[in-house]
């Protein structure tokens, strides 16, 4: 009887497993790139994750990103932002700690980029 019993609880919990996913888990991550706003997407993005190093008198590596001719001008640079926060993990030249913010904030300034990166 604790056989079947355990069988049960074995199968039911094995089956309640089988559909966990992150969708299903935490619903569906929607990132919208169609009309990206420099205001409302980029600033936030880059207050949140850029200026703790990227601002004050002595920003690291020399690069200010405090303001939006600041954030344009490496945007739209060849080796700029794009180009550093799309390196992959283990790249000498990525972010101290091999820090990478989220897909869908790189996807952002990507878009905006392609938008025109206007300051909106």
């Amino acid at each position: 009887m604790k056989n079947l019993i355990f069988i049960i609880f074995g199968i039911l919990f094995l089956n309640s497993c089988i559909y966990d996913n992150e969708e299903s888990l935490y619903g569906i991550s929607d990132c919208d790139i169609n009309y990206v706003s420099y205001e409302m997407d980029i600033s936030p993005i880059i207050s949140s994750h850029c200026t703790m190093c990227h601002g004050g008198s002595f920003p690291a590596a020399e690069l200010a990103l405090e303001t939006y001719d600041q954030i344009y001008q490496s945007a739209t640079d060849y080796d700029g932002i794009i180009d550093r926060i799309s390196r992959s993990e283990g790249d000498p030249s990525m972010m101290p700690g091999s820090y990478r913010i989220p897909q869908c904030q790189i996807d952002k300034i990507v878009a905006w980029v392609e938008q025109g990166a206007l300051n909106n």
